[in-house]
């Protein structure tokens, strides 16, 4: 996952509830700093124009990997 990829919200709570937000990965802001923990954090530029700040890699699912 890197800036750049077409991702979609994978996130539970909104599948539950039939959301389905699309958007472009813009920033990767970090990752957690906990021991042995590789979870990235990314900055979100949704379909409808908002932003979404400290998305977590496990709540996205890339679109357009090859």
């Amino acid at each position: 996952m890197k800036v750049g990829d077409l991702v979609k919200d994978n996130c539970l709570p909104g599948r539950q509830l039939g959301i389905r937000r699309h958007g472009i990965l813009v920033e990767n802001v970090g990752h957690n700093k906990g021991i042995g923990c590789t979870n990235k954090v990314f900055k979100v530029l949704w379909h409808d124009g908002t932003i979404g700040n400290n998305v977590w890699d496990y709540d996205l699912k890339v679109l357009n990997e090859s």
